[in-house]
């Protein structure tokens, strides 16, 4: 399984420990048939997304990854972006993660 941290604005990455969690962080699954090759996720509030935060990295099929969020971060209610390997995009919008530790990415997500 993969850790990804997101920096109040989504600005870095580096793996969180479950003592410095923040109530928004999550394990994304994909389980779409695709690769995902970008995740995008940002503050339903907010018109912009933020960066990419798998980088150079991709999710395959089948895998998970932690998504963590700076401890500090207060924003409950996120909407998340993927891209997959064939350039579609499959957003899922208004996603509490406060009360949602798992999302997963389906061929009918």
């Amino acid at each position: 399984m993969r850790n990804l941290f997101i920096a109040g604005a989504l600005l870095a990455s580096a793996i969180a420990t479950a003592a410095y969690a923040a109530a928004q962080d999550f394990t994304i699954t994909n389980s779409t048939g695709h690769v995902i090759v970008t995740l995008n996720v940002s503050p339903t509030s907010s018109s912009r997304w933020g960066p990419d935060i798998l980088g150079r990295e991709v999710l395959a099929d089948g895998e998970q990854a932690e998504v963590s969020f700076d401890r500090d971060e207060n924003q409950c209610v996120w909407d998340i972006r993927v891209t997959y390997d064939d350039g579609t995009e499959n957003d899922e919008r208004g996603i509490n993660l406060c009360e949602t530790t798992e999302v997963e990415f389906t061929p009918s997500s």
